[in-house]
């Protein structure tokens, strides 16, 4: 009599099993039993992540300004009007020595007056008085027939982006404004922009520029109309540009 032993009714089941020798992302998440001890040189290094393309953007958290390259926009305060405001302002809480050049865009800007001028102003004494500026913009008619041309103003306390912009319901205009060097206090100081929106009876583009006469360091900014306010639905930013404060 053979002593052979019939060994099939020993067979484990499959359950738990490793198929294949193969271990499935589906065994792994299902799990919450993996101790990193049982990882030993294992373990998750830079170089694991580096050759990664799998990382998920919501594992990662938002980059703080600090860690983002210079010439990086950085948003530092933001407005969406839910009712009308005489200005949209950006004082020295967000205009410091952390950044020179600066950024304004707005977007959906409309007047409650019409035939009014979109104008920006500046402070160096965070809004308690005005600097004059000299100013000038091209511009081109967008529809209708071609037509083109110059403007330029000089006022007290403002700079003019748009002239005699319509009120129409939603049509508001969108610029872009730029500030450079504004901690420069052994200069004056310029500025350029862009505006496109809905004249009050053509559509236009406006492109120009403007000094900003004064040496002391600008801590203060604000996007109005010249004779009524800001209406409901506009949104203007302010961006500090990272780095611009270079020597």
């Amino acid at each position: 009599m053979s002593r052979a032993r019939n060994l099939s009714r020993f067979k484990p089941t499959s359950t738990g099993l490793i198929a294949n020798n193969t271990i499935t992302n589906a065994m792994i998440n299902s799990s919450a039993a993996i101790a990193k001890s049982k990882l030993a040189s294992l373990d998750i290094v830079n170089a694991d992540i580096n050759a990664s393309a799998a990382i998920a953007a919501t594992k990662v958290g938002t980059l703080a300004a600090a860690n983002m390259p210079n010439g990086s926009w950085i948003m530092l305060h933001s407005q969406a009007l839910g009712v009308t405001a005489a200005q949209v302002i950006f004082n020295n809480t967000y205009i410091t020595t952390a950044y020179d050049d600066y950024v304004m865009i707005g977007k959906g800007c409309t007047p409650t007056n019409d035939a009014d001028e979109a104008n920006i102003r500046l402070s160096s004494n965070n809004g308690a008085s005005f600097i004059a500026c000299d100013h000038a913009r091209s511009y081109l008619q967008l529809t209708s027939s071609a037509a083109q041309g110059a403007e330029r103003g000089r006022d007290a306390e403002h700079i003019q982006l748009a002239t005699d912009l319509g009120n129409d319901a939603n049509m508001g205009g969108t610029f872009t404004a730029w500030f450079y060097g504004l901690n420069d206090t052994s200069h004056s100081k310029f500025m350029n922009f862009t505006y496109t929106g809905k004249h009050n009876n053509q559509e236009y583009t406006w492109r120009g520029g403007a000094n900003i006469e004064t040496t002391s360091a600008i801590n203060w900014m604000a996007f109005k109309f010249n004779s009524g306010n800001v209406a409901a639905g506009a949104r203007v930013g302010l961006y500090g540009i990272k780095g611009s404060n270079h020597s």
